[in-house]
């Protein structure tokens, strides 16, 4: 964290660095790494997804799912229930949806591949395929052919969806015939670091890209992103658009996936989020009885704990206070504390299953000078997830007891899973001696 304090004491910055114990040199932070298991073997992997709002109301109605072939599976949203979205403006799934209070979508089952279970980390693929359509038949408009979905998912949440994408023999917007054109395997769906909600030791939803992505205006010239809330302007992923968008074939339903105005079903573009279950492939451990064996079978510890807790930080990179500016007889300065991610996976067992975090950190130091890590203090915030925050701390400098002495960010009286954070706020006397100040933020985390 950087502050810089004001004349006469030019030049002086105030450094935080938020890690694990962490050492620190020219300015970057070295973290320990976070608790994580080897990516595993998965059964019967799924993914659900409804595309976006715009499929499930459309100009002339929703669209049509249908062909599906493989491990693909319809979901009517007026029927089924293990697909649930928020309506707009949470996502783009509107409120007066012809299918009811959730989504129509396709399941693909059967998948096949990895994951981390503590991260969600993911490299998976199925195979089969679904069409749709998004006009009524007498406009001759062409499918859409989605098939052998593959995904791709790092431990920060980043990744990508892949499909083979096949436009059908139709008429396009000027009333001219063209036929069928394969696309090959283009990128229908990106997700940025922190897309990952509700993992758990079975699944997780992801949320694709959509606001601030920019087409080349060369390939879309109509492309719209200066509308204003509640609007969320931008584009499925350039690649897939601008790839419809180029070919007769594609053109005709590019303007699906993404802004070409502000307002109306223009919100209903972005992607909706994404599914994804899994279970673990399990290792036969029952002896096969056969001639001359002697078995017997030992059960399993009354309700024995499974699962897995971790922490990671949102971002590894030193926290920048500013510059400190004058406040009475002494220098303030504030900021944010990076996100803590904590997953808690664990079940069974005959008592609950606690964690807590709390943080420390070390003088201040700048060359011969320093000043003491009390000077600085916090109010911890809840990010999503659910946990006990801990009590905001204070600078000694205003009757505090500050952060040189350990205290609790966030705790959990059960198995949860929470994403926390702090507002930080230092406040040291005013004739302090300048120069460039940090000091180390040690996170410990008891279970």
């Amino acid at each position: 964290m950087h502050s810089r304090l004001p004349t006469p004491h030019r030049g002086t910055r105030l450094l935080v660095a938020a890690g694990a114990a962490a050492a620190l040199a020219a300015g970057s932070l070295a973290l320990a790494a976070p608790a994580q298991a080897a990516p595993t073997e998965v059964e019967g992997a799924s993914f659900t997804w409804g595309l976006n709002g715009y499929a499930q109301k459309g100009i002339f109605g929703p669209w049509t799912f249908k062909n599906l072939t493989g491990d693909a599976q319809y979901l009517a949203g007026a029927t089924q229930t293990e697909y649930v979205t928020a309506p707009f403006p949470a996502t783009s799934f509107p409120t007066n949806a012809p299918s009811g209070a959730n989504p129509n979508a396709v399941k693909f089952v059967e998948g096949e591949g990895t994951v981390d279970a503590v991260t969600g980390a993911a490299e998976l693929s199925w195979t089969g395929s679904y069409t749709i359509n998004a006009y009524p038949a007498i406009y001759n408009a062409p499918n859409e052919i989605y098939s052998d979905p593959q995904l791709s998912v790092a431990a920060d949440g980043s990744g990508e969806l892949t499909f083979d994408f096949t436009i059908g023999a139709g008429t396009d917007m000027n009333g001219n015939p063209f036929e069928a054109v394969d696309y090959g395997r283009l990128t229908l769906a990106t997700f940025s670091a922190g897309s990952i909600s509700g993992l758990d030791g079975d699944g997780y939803r992801l949320s694709p890209d959509f606001s601030g992505v920019t087409l080349d205006p060369a390939v879309v010239s109509n492309q719209v992103t200066t509308c204003t809330a509640p609007s969320l302007a931008g584009a499925w992923p350039a690649e897939f658009v601008e790839t419809l968008a180029a070919d007769p074939a594609g053109a005709s339903v590019a303007a699906h996936f993404y802004s070409t105005g502000c307002g109306g079903n223009q919100d209903l573009k972005p992607a909706l989020p994404l599914d994804v279950a899994f279970s673990f492939a399990e290792v036969p451990t029952e002896p096969e009885a056969g001639a001359g064996d002697i078995v017997v079978e030992v059960p399993d510890a009354p309700e024995p704990p499974t699962g897995t807790f971790g922490w990671a930080w949102a971002t590894e990179s030193a926290v920048d206070l500013g510059t400190a500016v004058t406040s009475g007889a002494n220098f303030a300065a504030s900021g944010s504390l990076n996100d803590v991610i904590v997953t808690d996976t664990r079940a069974g067992g005959t008592s609950p299953h606690t964690w807590s975090i709390s943080g420390q950190v070390t003088d201040f130091t700048a060359g011969a000078n320093s000043f003491s890590g009390g000077y600085l203090g916090w109010s911890p915030k809840l990010v999503s997830g659910a946990a006990t925050l801990g009590t905001a701390v204070t600078s000694t400098q205003v009757g505090g007891v500050g952060l040189s002495q350990a205290s609790v960010l966030a705790s959990s009286g059960t198995a949860a899973s929470a994403t926390v954070g702090a507002d930080l706020s230092l406040v040291i006397p005013g004739t302090t001696a300048a120069g460039d100040y940090r000091t180390t933020l040690t996170l410990t985390a008891v279970q």
